[in-house]
């Protein structure tokens, strides 16, 4: 299967957005670096590909951080996306598991439970809006179709899923479609009985549908046409430098103790697991230079 990418498209006569996804290959990456268990890799991969899906049209410094809090064994779950579909994200609990559900699916609403969806747009100019709602079902697309519906006041049907086992994720994707001004209200009830006829996207995805296609199977008889495309990947922006920022906000007395310890200092990123190791002696240029 080749690389993740997204498609962008107009259907109504312009007066529907669609948004479609291939993101097995960004779910995979994201399960090995935090060693997901089955239903958290399904809960963060949703995530995740929410994420890539409504970052399609960031750019420069623009960002799209979205937070699940919940009272489920996961507890929360963090995907980030930043302009050219650099997507990221992380599970609190990544080993947690929870028993296949009454349809034989992966559990993910009994494992993110109740709690509340935090969207964060983050700006060119480096300015933060947040808007939160309330999560629907936990199960990640009802949840973001909530927050569209909700704090946005944009009708969407959104439709996200991974398929995977114990030996790993099979496939991964999603698909937003959104009404846009001047468009009849009555489209939304044919998108959302496309979304239901049509098999699960991660299915779809599995069978060797592109985003092209799932475009089709979503907007059928609404004659879309393809206006973009854009690729998806697992990407993280940290670094030694930015870890080194940050041991800084730990205070003058934490960096004194790594200073004087003999052995070196561990940070991992959150975000991608990246290990970066300080050295006492570069704890010493690190307080040299903070003071």
């Amino acid at each position: 299967m080749s690389e993740d990418y997204a498609v962008s498209a107009l259907a109504a006569g312009d007066t529907v957005r669609v948004i479609a996804a291939r993101t097995t290959q960004l779910v995979r990456e994201a399960q090995a670096r935090h060693n997901c268990s089955p239903t958290v890799t399904a809960a963060l991969g949703r995530l995740l590909t929410g994420a890539a899906l409504m970052g399609h049209a960031l750019n420069g410094n623009e960002r799209i951080t979205l937070q699940i809090s919940g009272d489920g064994p996961v507890r929360g779950l963090v995907a980030d996306v930043a302009a050219g579909g650099r997507v990221r994200g992380f599970p609190l609990r990544p080993t947690v598991e929870r028993p296949l559900n009454a349809g034989g699916k992966f559990d993910v609403g009994g494992i993110v439970g109740r709690g509340s969806l935090h969207v964060t747009r983050t700006f060119d100019t480096g300015q933060p809006y947040t808007s939160a709602v309330p999560l629907a079902t936990g199960e990640i697309g009802e949840d973001l179709a909530k927050f569209f519906a909700s704090s946005e006041q944009i009708p969407t049907v959104v439709a996200v899923g991974v398929l995977a086992n114990p030996a790993g994720v099979l496939a991964a994707g999603g698909v937003i479609a959104q009404l846009m001004p001047g468009a009849d209200v009555s489209t939304i009830d044919l998108l959302e009985r496309g979304a239901r006829s049509m098999p699960h996207v991660s299915a779809l995805v599995n069978d060797g549908l592109t985003p092209e296609g799932i475009v089709e199977k979503i907007a059928d008889g609404l004659a879309p046409r393809i206006a973009g495309t854009h690729p998806i990947e697992f990407a993280c922006r940290c670094s030694a430098e930015r870890v080194a920022k940050a041991i800084v906000g730990l205070g003058h007395d934490a960096l004194l103790e790594m200073a004087s310890s003999s052995d070196d200092t561990e940070a991992r990123c959150d975000f991608c697991g990246q290990r970066y190791y300080f050295s006492p002696d570069a704890i010493r240029e690190i307080l040299a230079s903070a003071s």
